[in-house]
């Protein structure tokens, strides 16, 4: 004979105790504003794109967000990787 296991549930006072609301979480994602390479009138943006690639600027701004500082505009267009 053939056991069925129980199924798969989610204890109902996981609903209760998380809240689902994800508006602010989906408007901060939206409002991350333009990437430094557009910000800054970077040269290699179309370049950047056809290749692939990201600068140790770009980096920086995805990893921390808001705006770069003189010396980290400085690496704008350098230290390419292949886009992760």
């Amino acid at each position: 004979m053939i056991q069925v296991k129980n199924e798969l549930r989610v204890d109902p006072a996981y609903y209760i105790s998380h809240e689902t609301d994800y508006s602010k979480f989906a408007d901060a994602v939206m409002d991350v504003g333009d990437p430094p390479c557009v910000a800054n009138n970077c040269d290699r943006v179309s370049k950047c794109a056809e290749e692939a690639v990201e600068c140790f600027a770009f980096r920086i701004w995805v990893n921390n967000g808001g705006d770069l500082n003189a010396k980290q505009q400085k690496k704008m267009g350098k230290l390419l990787q292949p886009c992760k």
